[in-house]
């Protein structure tokens, strides 16, 4: 079987704030299918431009679509295509799994892999090959005689090294590096995820719905493998460690740094983790510093305390402000992610959380409004308050839901208050503003160019 595995273009926060990355989870489902002799192919429709309408899927006997939220229309018509061509086709990734019945009532798809994909996939893959009886594979979903049948879910890997690494071989890597270089960026960066699983319990998250609370890290010995290739196959010299949280056990940070600093590589990376994490494991920070970190995301997200308590988050204002100064004893920047509109908030309070960030005054602030994804705690608190049902607007910049305090117009007013009044501070942070905002941004970068082509 001819196996297809497509990317739809997304509106996700990295790509707003420059970042072009490869699918790694695709990439990483078609390492192991083809590790096992399937004949894997990748469509990155998020890099090409391309339409699905546009694109041939007959060559294709299963066409495989990965998803999160604000993808999902798209991931739609490359489903929808795919059917037109005549094939089988099979969607994962955060979204697909929360509307399963949804997707295989009305005819687009297949079949629904939930969780991880690898194994599931190459599972389903051998038994349509082979005609088997579908309803032993564990963790998928599809239509039989009428109903939708979900089977028991599948374990989670316990053992992350026994995955082989990202198949980037099949796709074309100069098309992420020119993607950069538009953007402005001095170094190409590349992606790594190092672990899986999120052990705390943010009322936004859907992490521990889709990867499990329990956190699976690889082993230093198997990130440096994958980094040695990035390095001296790849050439490159910048890595995003795209984990939920790089720095869970501190003790897997330092020897990953020790490691990286014996390989004197000229390295520059970013990372996420939680402040409370940073203000504990000082050591950790300066070999972090010392091994190329340039930026570490925090997720501050409010100003309140009861709105961090609302969340879930085991931090008060405090610790963020250690954070921020902790990192910047090291010459760490800090790129800081705000939360505006908890339930409980109003207007007051949400000015109280912007007024934070600016005392914060990190390198590069990300507000976006609260937003309930499927999955999340959040979501089943809010899911019948839901007003706006257009997934790619699921993506921090609109109110989607009906707020009992503020209204959607002061909602977006205040959003844009939050990035007006943190970038134009002063100069420094004005030129971070329209680097953001004109290069990065679509609607902005839009907006501009027209205004560029009226002067001329």
């Amino acid at each position: 079987m001819k196996i297809l595995l497509t990317n739809p273009k997304s509106a996700s926060i990295f790509r707003t704030f420059g970042f072009v990355f490869p699918p790694t989870g695709l990439l990483c489902v078609a390492a192991y299918a083809e590790q096992r002799g399937c004949n894997v192919s990748i469509k990155d429709f998020a890099i090409s431009g391309e339409s699905p309408r546009d694109f041939s899927f007959k060559d294709y006997d299963i066409v495989g679509v990965t998803s999160d939220t604000t993808q999902f229309p798209i991931s739609m018509s490359i489903a929808k295509e795919a059917k037109k061509a005549g094939c089988t086709v099979v969607m994962g990734g955060p979204h697909p799994l929360f509307v399963d019945k949804e997707l295989l009532t009305n005819g687009s798809t297949d079949f629904v892999v939930h969780g991880e994909g690898e194994l599931t996939f190459y599972d389903l893959v051998k038994t349509l090959e082979s005609q088997g009886d579908l309803s032993k594979i564990s963790g998928i979903s599809f239509k039989y005689n009428g109903l939708v049948k979900k089977t028991p879910q599948r374990e989670l890997i316990a053992d992350l090294d026994t995955l082989p690494f990202p198949a980037r071989h099949l796709i074309d890597m100069k098309l992420y590096n020119r993607a950069a270089y538009k953007f402005g960026y001095q170094r190409p960066m590349i992606n790594i995820i190092t672990s899986r699983g999120c052990p705390h319990d943010c009322l936004f998250c859907a992490v521990p719905a889709i990867s499990g609370r329990e956190w699976r890290s690889r082993s230093v010995d198997s990130i440096m493998a994958e980094l040695d290739i990035v390095y001296n196959v790849y050439g490159y010299r910048a890595v995003a460690f795209c984990d939920d949280n790089f720095t869970i056990s501190p003790e897997r940070v330092k020897e990953l740094c020790k490691r990286i600093i014996e390989k004197r590589y000229d390295l520059w990376w970013w990372c996420m983790s939680s402040p409370s994490m940073l203000i504990k494991n000082k050591e950790m920070l300066e070999l972090m510093s010392k091994a190329g970190a340039k930026t570490v995301f925090i997720g501050v997200e409010s100003g309140s305390e009861t709105t961090l308590k609302a969340f879930n988050k085991k931090m008060d204002g405090n610790t963020a402000i250690k954070a921020v100064s902790v990192l910047k004893q090291n010459k760490i920047e800090i790129h800081a992610s705000f939360i505006l509109g908890g339930v409980e908030e109003n207007a007051n309070s949400i000015l109280k959380t912007i007024k934070f960030a600016r005392k914060l005054n990190s390198n590069v602030a990300q507000f976006s409004i609260l937003t309930p994804y499927p999955g999340t705690a959040l979501y089943k608190k809010l899911k019948n308050k839901i007003i706006d049902k257009k997934w790619h607007r699921f993506n921090g910049f609109f109110l989607v839901f009906r707020h009992e305090k503020v209204s959607y117009y002061a909602m977006e007013l205040l959003l844009l208050w939050a990035y007006v009044s943190f970038y134009l501070r002063n100069w420094l942070a004005l030129k971070g503003f329209v680097k953001v905002f004109t290069k990065n941004n679509p609607v902005m970068k839009k907006f501009f160019w027209k205004k560029r082509q009226d002067s001329c």
